[in-house]
């Protein structure tokens, strides 16, 4: 009997998740083969580090990798599966503490990277054109809602 199949098939042994988060806290053994040649240039300075790609496999025998604008493919390796981001790059939040009610905190997510010392990760923001080097947890940010205008012109129906 053939087991394969159903070894292939199980949720125990999942061939490729269809989409993960992962880390590369080391670069893998045995060279760069395993990078797609069009994509070395783009691994350099992403590859070590503390930030979570976007996992994806394809049709072929690649994964896409994606980080901000930066997309790249790989061959499978050994990386760090991580839990999914609450916020991605390029999402606007807010600070959810504020101090000064009056004066609103958001800004634009430029940079997402694990941390150990927490083991979730962190958020760096930009406001205007100054970017934060503060990082923050998901449980410091929320989500930005506009505010809701006042239409001083509007009538009410009864």
């Amino acid at each position: 009997m053939d087991d394969s199949n159903s070894i292939q098939h199980s949720e125990t042994f999942p061939v490729k998740p269809p989409i993960s988060w992962v880390m590369f806290p080391h670069w893998p053994e045995d060279g760069d083969h395993w990078i797609h040649p069009e994509d070395r240039h783009k691994a350099e300075g992403l590859i070590p580090s503390d930030v979570i790609f976007r996992r994806e496999a394809t049709d072929d025998d690649w994964y896409e990798l994606s980080y901000g604008d930066v997309t790249l493919r790989a061959r499978p390796v050994m990386v760090e599966e991580l839990p999914e981001p609450k916020y991605k790059m390029g999402e606007i939040v807010e600070l959810a503490n504020q101090i000064d009610g009056d004066k609103m905190s958001t800004g634009r997510i430029y940079a997402i990277r694990w941390s150990d010392y927490h083991r979730e990760p962190h958020y760096y923001l930009i406001r205007g054109d100054l970017k934060s080097q503060n990082a923050y947890l998901a449980k410091d940010l929320k989500p930005y809602e506009p505010p809701k205008e006042f239409h001083a012109m509007h009538t009410y129906e009864d």
